[in-house]
C-alpha cells in the first residue's frame, strides 16, 4: 500500500533580521540574470528572454507569483537590490501535471483531479552571501501561504539537484516529500546528474510514493552506495599502490 503523507495548510512566517520581501520588477532584470548566473549553472538556454517576460506580464491573468527579498540594512543605494528570490508558475491542471499519480485530493478518488490546481515552483535561489540566514525558508513559506489559500490548490511540487543537499535539507524541513528520482535530470557542466521531484500536500490533499517510484527511488539509493563504495575502493588502491 502507498505511504501517505502529512499536509500543512498553517504557516508561520516571520522575516529574517533586515530582511523585507517584494515584488520582482522589470527594472530588477539585470540583477536576476546576474543570480542567475550564479546559482542556476545547469542548463543550455539563455533565460533573459523569459525573465524579461515574465517581469513584463504584470497585468496578465497568466502572470507568475514573484517574490524578491532584500536587505534593508544595506547601504541606501543597494536596500532595494535583490539578494534571493522565487518564482512559480501559474497556477497547473493538476490532473496533466507529472505528479498526477502522486497525489489524491481531500475525498476524493485519484481519478478526480480535474477541477484542482497544483503550484510549480521554477526558481528559489539565494545569494552565496546572504545563506544560511533563513531566507530560502522565508521565501518558500510565502509560497505556501499562497497556495494554501487558492481554494482549488491540492499541493505545490518542484524539483532539486540530487546532489543539492542543502536545497533537499530545505524542503524536507517544510515538509515537502521526495516521491520520484529522475535519472540523469540535470546537464551541469557537462555532466548529467539525478533529480529528485518533491511535493508538499495542501488543503486535505494526500501525497504519496507510487509503486514504481518507490522502486526508483531505492535502485537511486543503491546506485549512490555503490558509487561511493567505488570511490573508497579506489582510494585505497591508490593509497596502497603509492605506500609500494
Amino acid at each position: 500500500m502507498p505511504t501517505t503523507m502529512a499536509t500543512s495548510t498553517k504557516v508561520h512566517n516571520e522575516p529574517p533580521p533586515g530582511i523585507r520581501l517584494r515584488p520582482l520588477l522589470l527594472s530588477d532584470l539585470a540583477t536576476l540574470l546576474d543570480i542567475h548566473d550564479k546559482i542556476f549553472p545547469h542548463g543550455n538556454e539563455d533565460p533573459s528572454l523569459f525573465y524579461e517576460q515574465m517581469l513584463s506580464n504584470e497585468d496578465s491573468d497568466d502572470k507568475m507569483m514573484t517574490l524578491g527579498a532584500v536587505d534593508s540594512s544595506r547601504p541606501d543605494d543597494k536596500s532595494d537590490e535583490i539578494i534571493g528570490y522565487v518564482v512559480t508558475t501559474k497556477i497547473v491542471n493538476a490532473s496533466d501535471s507529472e505528479i498526477a499519480d502522486n497525489i489524491v485530493a481531500a475525498g476524493e478518488s485519484s481519478d478526480k483531479l480535474d477541477n484542482k490546481s497544483l503550484v510549480y515552483v521554477m526558481w528559489l535561489g539565494v545569494l552565496e552571501a546572504y545563506r544560511n540566514r533563513g531566507i530560502g525558508t522565508y521565501l518558500m513559506r510565502e509560497v505556501i501561504k499562497y497556495a494554501s489559500r487558492i481554494p482549488t490548490c491540492v499541493g505545490i511540487y518542484l524539483h532539486a539537484v540530487a546532489e543539492n543537499k542543502a536545497a533537499i535539507k530545505l524542503y524536507k524541513k517544510l515538509k515537502f516529500k521526495c516521491v520520484r528520482r529522475l535519472r540523469n535530470y540535470y546537464p551541469i557542466n557537462g555532466k548529467l546528474y539525478d533529480g529528485l521531484l518533491f511535493v508538499h500536500c495542501l488543503n486535505g490533499a494526500r501525497c504519496y510514493r507510487s509503486p514504481k517510484d518507490v522502486v526508483t527511488l531505492m535502485l537511486g539509493h543503491v546506485r549512490s552506495g555503490l558509487k561511493s563504495v567505488g570511490t573508497r575502493l579506489r582510494k585505497i588502491k591508490q593509497e596502497s599502490q603509492h605506500r609500494s
